[in-house]
């Protein structure tokens, strides 16, 4: 068994998963692995950073995405979809679309890399969350945030991790989502100017991961690590 760490980041080609695998490339003793839906030449990875085809939306994808890392400590999905589609104006076909790549995708890609997790024993599941999830904060007045379908979306994907931790915690697993901040991003930017650059957010989110622990898990967490509320 190698003695590296070994971290995928599913969603690698722009943004926050961009910046998550540049500053994991920088890491020692680190070997990160990035997954794009297509091959992308302009990909600004670093030269340590191995870059795998993987479509989250797509099951025959993750299948063969899954099976050539038979090894893996944190499973990082970034991965998603967004904009301003609220619920009361949006076809029910495109809120199936956001929940079959916001959470059937992030279910897709725990299932099919258990087998390499359990071949280790960090077993580190992080999923990228968002505020516009947190039922309790989008239930206050004024409640900002993306909201709407996508909001649906990620109050669903808070619950995959929790299932996911009650059915694995005995096996030492940590799974927790993860709000990465207001991020100057093409999502973030929907919001207007004023979004934090995506390796702040970056940074603070694999210190964060670097500090997890199974007594953590099933907890929504902030990128800076303050918790979220549910």
């Amino acid at each position: 068994m190698s003695s590296e760490q070994i971290v995928l980041v599913i969603g690698a080609s722009r943004g926050i998963g961009l910046a998550l695998i540049q500053e994991l490339g920088a890491k020692p003793n680190t070997k990160t692995i990035g997954t794009v839906r297509t091959p992308n030449p302009a990909l600004d990875a670093p030269q340590n950073v191995k870059i795998i085809i993987l479509d989250i939306s797509d099951e025959e994808s993750v299948a063969k995405a899954a099976s050539e890392i038979p090894e893996l400590d944190i499973l990082i999905v970034n991965a998603g979809m967004g904009k301003r589609d609220p619920v009361t104006s949006t076809p029910t076909a495109d809120l199936a679309t956001y929940l079959n790549v916001n959470v059937l995708g992030p279910h897709r890609a725990i299932r099919a890399f258990l087998p390499a997790l359990r071949a280790r024993k960090m077993r580190r599941i992080v999923l990228m969350s968002s505020s516009s999830g947190s039922i309790g904060q989008q239930a206050l007045p004024g409640s900002i945030g993306l909201a709407g379908s996508y909001g649906v979306s990620k109050a669903a994907l808070n619950m995959l991790a929790v299932q996911t931790h009650n059915e694995l915690q005995t096996e030492g697993f940590t799974v927790v989502p993860v709000h990465p901040g207001w991020v100057a991003t093409d999502m973030g930017n929907i919001h207007g100017s004023g979004g934090m650059p995506p390796a702040t957010s970056a940074k603070a989110i694999i210190q964060l991961v670097d500090g997890l622990t199974p007594e953590k898990s099933a907890t929504f967490y902030r990128f800076d690590g303050e918790k979220m509320p549910w």
